[in-house]
């Protein structure tokens, strides 16, 4: 078996992983990122892709930590983007620059939309109907629609180019593709000489200053075998988000109701076959990831039937993706940390970035305590050929099982 050495090695290949690999590439550390399963993970191209700035949850009023952690986030991302920014995102793809959230009429829909204008000073503003974004007006959407400054991004693009940083850096532990794919992550590290700085996996002994993981559901099952889980304490907050294909126009909206939470949240993208599709999220996806699909679709009849009665989802097929969003434990029962959640032990750190917006965030709060453990860039860069390459995830909509709605 061979072995290798980096400055650090990152393990998992998720937005957390990747964003923080390219961003260590870039100050001229020697870095190798592990993927035990595709370049993507499994959270990371299961998310919508929406950048927050912290609106959404503030629309109760409650301009509250979470949002102003958030709020920040968006021109870390714009800037990289363009190339500016703290790694470069210039090869991957926009799907929307703004979002909209659509208020129904009536008072409740009045006071949130006064509310909304005050938020965390973005550019938010009422659109003219006559204004409206393609598609909108034939929804038969009677309300006020409000344009946020939130772009959308194509995540499979995202994550090609960061993984795109130091190609040659991104590694697989599957060797040669023939592991089984019901084994989790941490059945394939051997964690037990990391206090030697030593990590061994089935194709490699990887010897380094300090190990990152950032595998979400795979993150504690390590840190346990490691010994490293003392006040460790982790989360799931399940999924099951809902697909619709073949749909006639885009839609980036929040269905605004009067919790800090859209009734739903609609975003769309392309498959590989060039079909557009509704993904949705917010709460006609918040439950349990095994629960019967069709709580998914009526909770979309519903959310359409008051929003969007124009549409006729009988014409579409339906398709539904179990997500286990994985952090660290949350002190408010129920919601989300307000900001990454890092647990460290000895020469190891376990990430979660808890959202995709929060990446830039992460690798932020990762620095420091990179310098307390004295881990120093070598600005150079090993050869990790003899590791296998890692390939890349497909995304959800990619993979699904789509049935007719009207089956249903």
């Amino acid at each position: 078996m061979p072995e290798v050495k980096a400055d650090i090695v990152i393990v998992g290949a998720g937005i957390a992983g990747l964003w923080t690999f390219a961003e260590l590439r870039k100050r001229g550390y020697d870095v190798l990122l592990l993927a035990s399963g595709g370049v993507g993970g499994t959270q990371t191209l299961a998310a919508q892709g929406i950048i927050h700035s912290g609106l959404k949850y503030a629309l109760t009023g409650k301009v509250n930590k979470l949002a102003h952690s958030i709020s920040a986030m968006p021109d870390v991302w714009l800037d990289s983007l363009r190339g500016e920014g703290p790694v470069d995102l210039t090869a991957a793809r926009m799907a929307a620059s703004s979002q909209q959230l659509l208020i129904p009429g009536g008072l409740v829909g009045s006071m949130v939309s006064g509310l909304t204008k005050r938020m965390l000073g973005r550019d938010v503003y009422e659109i003219p109907r006559g204004d409206w974004p393609v598609g909108l007006p034939d929804t038969g959407f009677n309300g006020t629609a409000i344009h946020m400054s939130e772009p959308v991004l194509d995540i499979p693009s995202v994550v090609r180019a960061l993984a795109g940083a130091s190609p040659d850096s991104v590694r697989s532990v599957r060797a040669n593709d023939g592991s089984s794919a019901n084994e989790s992550s941490e059945d394939f590290f051997d964690t037990t000489q990391l206090d030697k700085d030593i990590l061994v996996t089935p194709t490699a002994t990887i010897k380094a200053s300090c190990f990152i993981f950032t595998s979400a559901e795979g993150n504690h099952p390590i840190a346990r075998a490691a010994k490293h889980d003392e006040h460790l304490k982790t989360q799931k907050r399940p999924l099951l988000m809902g697909f619709l294909k073949p749909v006639p126009f885009d839609l980036f909206v929040h269905l605004v109701g009067t919790s800090e939470k859209p009734i739903a949240t609609i975003t769309t993208h392309t498959t590989h076959a060039g079909e557009r599709v509704w993904y949705l999220g917010g709460q006609v996806a918040e439950r349990e990831k095994d629960a019967d699909p069709a709580m998914v679709l009526s909770a979309i009849r519903k959310a359409f039937a008051k929003y969007l009665p124009k549409i006729d989802l009988a014409s579409f097929e339906f398709a539904v993706y179990p997500v286990d969003r994985v952090e660290g434990k949350s002190e408010s029962k129920g919601w989300m940390p307000d900001t990454p959640t890092i647990h460290d032990a000895g020469n190891a750190l376990y990430c979660w970035p808890t959202k995709l917006t929060f990446a830039p965030l992460l690798a932020r709060m990762l620095l420091p305590k990179l310098e307390e453990k004295g881990v120093r860039p070598s600005h150079t860069q090993s050869d990790f050929s003899a590791l296998p390459p890692a390939k890349f995830a497909p995304p959800p909509w990619d993979t699904v099982t789509w049935d007719r709605v009207s089956d249903r």
